[in-house]
């Protein structure tokens, strides 16, 4: 342990000696004198306060900055979701509960996309603690999930060119508890989820502390064949505390997603010879239809390690150093159909089967050092952070097909379907390999500075990324036969990005802030990488984030609003060589997105609670090479408007322990297919509210020093027929019952 610990210093040391001499030359005498005692207990600049300030409202970001910062003093706009809400209003997971929860977000899913301000992104991950996160997240190891709008996100490097989904995880606390939780609902949900949270004592001065989280839940989906998913969570953390303030955190987190033995479909629009429309809401029948049927399945599993120390030398100077580890596996057999339903024949045509093996791993090591200190006199405070960050991200991709001259697969009947494929075996003929590795090496350096008494805050930031690719493809074979269809490749190449911004924070009056800035992004195009396909430029995004931040009532009634513009380029396009007339792959597609959004809290009595936010979205495709019939259109399965409204109220007298917890989200029209080539374009997802319906009743064992909770919710209410923004039906009215009980 020494040892370790004397290599860790030995890093700081390092990454002090290669920050900016400004720092020290700008630092106030105080700098040097050792910390008092009561220094030493503050919290860490690089970790927000576990506790809310009023309700489910958190008053602090690390996501904005990379340092915790009051979310009213940011120059752009932040949401944070807290691990309370998500209990109270039954969020258990990404997938589809997060829509519209946060302004402008849907889409969400459990393999790391989602939309945000009108714009989506091949790069399919969020950050979990400021890392790479490829899906596969609950609530149950999750702290808080914020949501950083806009380019702004580019100070973690490559992002979504409208914003970033940042997991917060559950850190160990020095009080203990444990908390088990379990919960049913439709579909044969079943689902428990339990915290056990511990002080382990104290050796050589050091204390420790570790939290255990796990969870599991089998359900099933409203296919035609039983279509069963698992998943399985065991998450442990363990934090060391030093004797001068400093701290070491080790987290091991392993889940896995089972979705055996397939899963249900979702339904191609399609416009028919008499006009009529095939929709998921006019033909549920279909949509619920098994095109995989019984022999699909789809097995992901995710691995993860952070290794995280903290340490605040003294009033001006603070370190953090931070590691990372992770592989994903995945292998899934027979899940690619999706076909247009033939209704003149009662069957979707022959399916797709392929067995597609889906490896990825890496790793990431971190280094920010923050310099506090006063200039002038005292009359302006200045933060200046300074990051290294490197990553390495790896993906192999397999995919096998079977010799279609042996071996056919048949339409699919509704009626009477046949689910036959050929034996495992078969499956011997190499239709794609990949080997794709990406290394990324960024610094990253912001300024903040406060002036008249706070009124004013200054931000500005520069980051800037050294990406190398190496895509390594192996031959391709067709499948009639097995001949050669396309030979392998390798390609090595560099990409470099500048992303600054700029912001300021203005307090027109005590409870008016003003706030505004610009900001640049970029995001590789690593995940569209296949064989025969050149290598392309980053994708680029400039944006502009204004709008004001009112607090209200000391705070209790808080709300931001405000507009964005953002201008995506380098989008992945085919354009038509004039002088050849062959098509070509080229990173020259744009879209645009601007509109407005709002976002509040109002903490009406300590006992009533209300949340909303509407937002409002134009976004529309701009330049698509050869697809100039996209021009002009909204980006594929994006909501022009949606609203929240979440109310909570506990109530107090002869009820006390009774709450109440409805909310209702509106979504506005989406076009699912607006980017085909046909009149099914125009075919659109009406706008549509939910109604979720909550009640909890808690109540105390004294003698036991346990709190036991009964809840009951109801989601989709009115049991609405609605299709979501990409076009799939949503789900009917369902039940939950859950019990939990806290030491």
């Amino acid at each position: 342990m020494k040892t370790h610990r004397c290599y860790i210093l030995a890093i700081l040391a390092m990454s002090l000696a290669s920050s900016p001499v400004a720092f020290a030359q700008t630092a106030n005498a105080s700098s040097d004198r050792a910390p008092t005692s009561e220094e030493l207990i503050q919290l860490s600049e690089f970790t927000v306060s576990a506790q809310l300030e009023y309700g489910y409202v958190a008053s602090e970001s690390i996501t904005g900055t990379r340092v915790a910062t009051p979310i009213k003093d940011l120059p752009y706009a932040v949401s944070v979701i807290t691990s309370d809400f998500m209990t109270d209003f039954d969020i258990f997971s990404l997938t589809g509960d997060l829509n519209g929860v946060a302004a402008s977000l849907n889409n969400v899913s459990d393999e790391g996309t989602y939309s945000l301000r009108g714009l989506t992104t091949n790069n399919n991950f969020y950050l979990r603690n400021g890392f790479y996160r490829l899906g596969m997240v609950d609530r149950v190891n999750t702290d808080r999930i914020e949501v950083i709008k806009g380019p702004n996100a580019a100070l973690y490097g490559a992002t979504n060119p409208a914003g970033m989904i940042n997991i917060v995880s559950k850190e160990p606390q020095p009080r203990a508890y444990q908390s088990l939780a379990l919960t049913a609902g439709p579909f044969d949900n079943r689902r428990v989820e339990s915290n056990v949270n511990q002080p382990l004592g104290s050796v050589g001065g050091v204390k420790f502390y570790n939290l255990l989280s796990v969870e599991g839940t089998n359900s099933n989906t409203p296919a035609a064949e039983p279509a069963d998913s698992q998943s399985r969570i065991i998450d442990d953390v363990i934090v060391a505390k030093f004797r001068d303030g400093s701290s070491l955190s080790a987290e091991y987190e392993w889940s896995r997603i089972n979705i055996v033995p397939g899963y249900s479909s979702s339904m191609v629009f399609q416009t028919l010879a008499d006009g009529k429309t095939l929709t998921a809401v006019t033909r549920p029948d279909l949509v619920n239809f098994n095109q995989d049927g019984p022999t699909g399945y789809k097995n992901r599993s995710s691995y993860s390690a952070y290794l995280t120390y903290e340490k605040r030398y003294n009033s001006t100077w603070s370190n953090r150093v931070n590691g990372y580890w992770y592989k994903r596996p995945e292998m899934q057999f027979n899940v690619n159909s999706s076909s247009t339903f033939n209704p003149f024949t009662n069957t979707f045509p022959a399916r797709s089967v392929q067995l597609d093996e889906l490896n990825q791993d890496g790793g990431a090591f971190q280094i920010d050092t923050l310099a506090q200190y006063s200039l002038f006199a005292g009359q302006v405070k200045s933060r200046t952070l300074f990051t290294i960050d490197y990553s390495q991200n790896w993906r192999m991709r397999e995919v096998w097909g079977f010799n279609s001259k042996l071996y056919s697969i048949p339409a699919l009947s509704i009626t009477n379907p046949d689910y036959t494929v050929p034996p495992l075996s078969a499956f011997n003929i190499v239709t794609r390999y990949d080997k794709v590795r990406a290394d990324n090496l960024g610094f990253f350096i912001s300024q903040q500075m406060r002036a008249f008494n706070d009124r004013l805050i200054s931000f500005i930031s520069l980051r800037h990324d050294e990406v190398t690719y190496n895509f390594n493809f192996g031959n391709q074979y067709n499948t009639s036969g097995g001949a050669l269809k396309t030979p392998g490749q390798v390609l090595h190449y560099p990409s470099r990005a500048w992303s600054p911004a700029v912001g300021i924070n203005y307090k027109v009056t005590k409870p008016l802030i003003f706030y505004g800035s610009y900001s640049q992004s970029f995001a590789p195009q690593l995940q569209v990488a296949k064989l025969g396909t050149p290598p392309l430029n980053n994708e680029r995004a400039k944006g502009y984030d204004y709008g004001f931040k009112v607090g209200l009532f000391e705070d209790r009634l808080l709300f931001t609003t405000g507009g964005f513009y953002i201008d995506r380029t380098g989008v992945k396009a085919t354009v038509k060589d004039p002088i050849t007339g062959l098509n070509d792959t080229v990173a020259a597609g744009s879209q645009n997105a601007k509109g407005v959004e709002f976002e509040g809290s109002w903490r009406v009595s300590n006992n009533f609670d209300v949340l909303a936010n509407y937002s409002y979205t134009n976004a529309k495709i701009t330049y698509n090479g050869t697809a100039v019939t996209d021009v002009g259109q909204v980006p594929a399965g994006v909501p022009i408007d949606q609203a929240y409204l979440a109310v909570a109220y506990r109530f107090t007298g002869a009820l006390k322990g009774l709450s109440w917890h409805p909310s209702v989200t509106y979504t506005g029209v989406s076009f699912p297919t607006s980017t085909a080539t046909d009149v099914t374009r125009n075919i659109d997802a009406p706008s549509n509210y939910i109604v979720n319906m909550g009640l909890s009743y808690a109540w105390k064992q004294e003698s036991l020093n346990l709190r036991h909770t009964i809840r009951v919710s109801v989601k989709n209410m009115l049991d609405r027929n609605y299709q979501t923004p990409g076009g799939n039906l949503g789900l009917g009215r369902g039940f939950y019952v859950a019990y939990s009980v806290n030491h």
